[in-house]
């Protein structure tokens, strides 16, 4: 037998000598026979191979689909290159992308040899190309997915000069920044700043504290903006427990083959009050700052981004009264914070990228950002004459906080569409308050995700993600002394995800997911599985009808059920019962494409509806006191549980750029109208102590509801909601000159907590802020304008001046908080 085998191996003449042996045995004669096939195969082969890359940019295309007829494909790695084993003969080789022209090429493959075909693809010119990755964790055009999105682009954030990435989302159909706190479609009223029901991440990682769980805005780094996608509706399973009114993902942008720099420096002024004798101070407060941006690849496989953002600003309240803690607030100085309102930051990040050379597909790297700010915020004015732009007493915080992230990864891209992916992050955020209420906090986070495209693997259009997360936070500090006694807290979240996308027919996209949450805050524990499904049906050219279903699951924050602090007249009871908060959403939309000359644009128009059960609210009432707090009367606000609540409503958005004759466009703009109720109006879920030093006005609290507690509670509508949203901006370019509007405008908020009104009523000498006669005379909701005009002086400088609140508009979203004056700033541009 030894010697048949040695003799098989020599020749393949040699082969049928050995089939004569009659002890040959079978499976031997088995092996040969299959490669001998295999061998044959492979003579009969050649290789395809090339670089696909932008048409018009000229840069590498990550992740295009490249496969041949019969299916068999592959996908371009990291530099755009691509390489595919193809029986010899002719075969037509297809390119596909997202948001660009399909290609095909046909090719003559001959046995034994390379034949190199390099693709540029362009962008498609049927509709509006815009490709969005928050919808399912990969690249989808913006007409074809399942759920509401609207895409901020950086153009927008750079002309208007905006300092913070909260200043663009206020130009966002369907979305309302209240008090740094976001809302999307009135899912949020307002909640002292903790707990946010809309996830905000950066390139797919959470930016909310692991403490309060909210998002510190100037901590993203708006001079590296590739674009802005926020999602509309529960998007728990993909983004977790705070996606449960939606998502904001800010996508950041990486080198191209070209080395980039841009600098910006501006400065500005804020115009005077409009009521004259709201103006206690001398001058005009300033702002001032600057941006920085160099993008470069070295040795054309590391990517190198370092980007640095400084701020002065006066902020546009009055100086501090307080003399004992005041200096010359009048003074402009850009590095202190000497004024209500006022900051001073400075912020640093490096992105670092490493792809492979000896092996394809892989890269790693970390990116890392680093924040030092002082600040002095407000929560409620001193009164509607004299201290419009001044504090209540007590109730201003000085906060020094350092703030920083380093975030190490590793992506491998394998040659049939899978991609693997370890991101993982260590966030420390440090709030050193002067009212002996600091916090710190740590948060460790890690999440593995495989991702498949399964076209290269004969299965057309399919897309499967799967993923694991973990989140470990430990907090502590004096304002977190609900939980325990030394204020330290810790809380873990584990989960895993699958998602799945498949599209039939080039016209049915259908999408279905599942994730499965843990939480654990103090040794407290709860799980709960959610669910997603969603449809879109291509029903014309550019016309899109889709349909989605997803549900929420919110465990609340350290700070929500935790915190103790006191504001000047406010106080915060901690509540270590709260419990976690679900949710689902459902949706109805239509897209339509259109195009006017080369004006290209995407009309949407949406029905939806979310329904909360155990709904978590920011509600006032009279509880235990709190000696730590000098409340004897134990008045004050606590999140509580308070029944079922409903969103229904509906929205019409607009997107669009491109040019009309010689003039180039861009425009945002949309309408949402929300009817936010509470579906337990009459459900007691609180009751106050029994105590002989009740105040008479507060034995409507007796029996904590929304009824009780609501000033306005006509038609149920929940607290602090804005029911009629408009947002607009158009951007027109002529040559080197560029000229911008912009339109906000919010309807009245109908019903806040009816503790402030009464306080007000019953004790004028001691709480008297003037918020019933605000209420009485500022009843219609507001309107502002914006104005920038731009000019390219070269292709290396520019200048620009931007007016915000063009009119001087005077005005509160949330009550008690009166928002910016006019600020009218020039900013100069250096790009190289």
């Amino acid at each position: 037998m030894e010697t048949g085998l040695k003799l098989c191996f020599l020749s393949l003449n040699e082969l049928f000598l050995c089939l004569l042996k009659p002890a040959m045995n079978k499976k031997i004669f088995s092996l040969y026979f299959f490669l001998l096939l295999a061998l044959i195969s492979v003579a009969q082969k050649g290789e395809v191979k090339g670089t696909v890359t932008d048409a018009k940019t000229g840069e590498a295309m990550i992740g295009a689909v490249v496969s041949t007829s019969p299916v068999m494909g592959t996908t371009t790695s990291f530099d755009g290159t691509y390489s595919l084993e193809i029986p010899a003969g002719n075969a037509v080789i297809t390119f596909k992308m997202t948001g660009y022209d399909e290609v095909k090429k046909e090719v003559a493959v001959v046995a034994g040899q390379v034949f190199v075909l390099n693709v540029a693809m362009n962008e498609s010119a049927r509709e509006l190309g815009i490709v969005v990755v928050s919808a399912g964790k990969y690249e989808q055009n913006l007409g074809e997915v399942t759920v509401s999105m609207e895409v901020i682009k950086p153009k927008l954030i750079q002309e208007k000069n905006i300092t913070s990435i909260d200043e663009a989302l206020q130009q966002t159909p369907g979305v309302s920044i209240v008090d740094n706190e976001p809302q999307i479609r009135s899912g949020s009223g307002y909640s002292f700043g903790a707990g946010s029901r809309v996830q905000v991440l950066m390139d797919d990682l959470p930016m909310i504290s692991g403490d309060a769980g909210k998002p510190t805005w100037s901590f993203l780094p708006i001079e590296n903006v590739s674009q802005v996608e926020i999602i509309k509706g529960a998007s728990s399973v993909l983004y977790g427990s705070s996606a449960l009114s939606g998502v904001i993902n800010m996508r950041t942008a990486y080198p191209t083959d070209k080395p980039s720099t841009r600098l910006a420096v501006y400065h500005g002024i804020y115009s005077d009050p409009r009521t004259d004798s709201a103006k206690y101070w001398s001058g005009n407060a300033m702002r001032s700052g600057l941006n920085f941006l160099h993008t470069r690849k070295i040795n054309n496989n590391i990517d190198f981004v370092i980007g640095a953002n400084v701020l002065g600003d006066d902020g546009y309240l009055g100086p501090i009264k307080d003399s004992t803690q005041a200096t010359d607030g009048n003074k402009y100085n850009p590095f202190t914070a000497d004024r209500y309102k006022s900051e001073a930051r400075a912020r640093v990040n490096m992105n670092l990228r490493y792809r492979s050379k000896k092996i394809s597909g892989l890269s790693y790297g970390f990116n890392t950002n680093w924040s030092n700010s002082n600040s002095l915020a407000t929560l409620i004015w001193e009164n509607t004459s004299t201290g419009l732009y001044s504090a209540y007493k007590g109730s201003a915080t000085r906060t020094k906080q350092l703030l920083s992230t380093i975030d190490p990864f590793i992506t491998y891209y394998n040659k049939k569409g899978g991609r693997q992916s370890l991101r993982t992050r260590w966030q420390s955020l440090d709030n050193n308050n002067d009212n002996n209420q600091g916090n710190f906090s740590d948060v460790y986070y890690g999440e593995y995700q495989f991702q498949q495209h399964w076209d290269s693997l004969r299965v057309k259009d399919f897309t499967t993600t799967f993923g694991i997360v973990g989140i470990h936070t430990l907090a502590k500090g004096e304002l977190y002394t609900g939980g325990n006694a030394d204020g330290n807290n810790s809380a873990s979240n584990f989960a895993g995800y699958l998602q799945v996308d498949k599209k039939y027919f080039d016209k049915l996209n259908l999408s279905g997911g599942v994730r499965y949450e843990y939480f654990n805050i103090n040794e407290e524990s709860q799980s709960k599985p959610v669910f997603r499904a969603g449809a879109n049906y291509q029903l014309e050219k550019a016309t899109y009808l889709r349909a989605s279903f997803g549900q929420g699951f919110r465990f609340p924050s350290i700070a929500e059920k935790f915190v103790v602090t006191s504001l000047g007249a406010i106080t915060i009871f901690p509540n270590p019962d709260l419990k976690a908060e679900s949710s689902y959403n459902a949706e109805l939309g239509l897209k339509q494409g259109f195009r006017i000359n080369k004006f290209l644009g995407f009309l949407d128009l949406a029905v939806f509806q979310q329904e909360y059960n155990k709904f978590i609210e920011f509600t006032f009432g009279q509880w235990d006191p709190n000696p730590s707090l000098n409340n004897q009367f134990g008045i004050g606000f606590k999140s509580l549980n308070t029944g079922k609540a409903r969103v229904q409503g509906f929205e019409a958005s607009l997107m669009g750029e491109g040019k009309i004759g010689a003039i180039q466009l861009q425009a945002l703009a949309g309408y949402t109208y929300t009817k936010p109720v509470s579906l337990t109006p009459n459900e007691v879920y609180a009751k106050s102590p029994a105590s002989p030093d009740n105040f008479f006005f507060l034995s409507q609290y007796a029996n904590t509801s929304y009824k009780s507690t609501s000033s306005d509670p006509a038609n149920d509508i929940l607290k602090y909601r804005i029911q009629h949203l408009v947002r607009a901006d158009l951007s027109a370019s002529w040559r080197a000159y560029s000229l911008g509007l912009s339109f906000r405008s919010q309807s009245h908020i109908q019903n806040i907590d009816a503790a402030f009104q009464v306080l007000e009523k019953t004790f004028p000498t001691m709480f008297n802020p003037g918020i019933n006669n605000w209420r009485k005379t500022h009843s219609k909701g507001d309107y502002i304008f914006d104005l920038r005009a731009g000019w390219e002086v070269n292709e290396h400088h520019g200048i620009a001046v931007v007016v915000k609140n063009l009119l001087n508009r005077e005005y509160a979203i949330r009550p008690l908080a009166i928002e910016e004056p006019r600020l009218t700033s020039i900013q100069y541009t250096l790009k190289f």
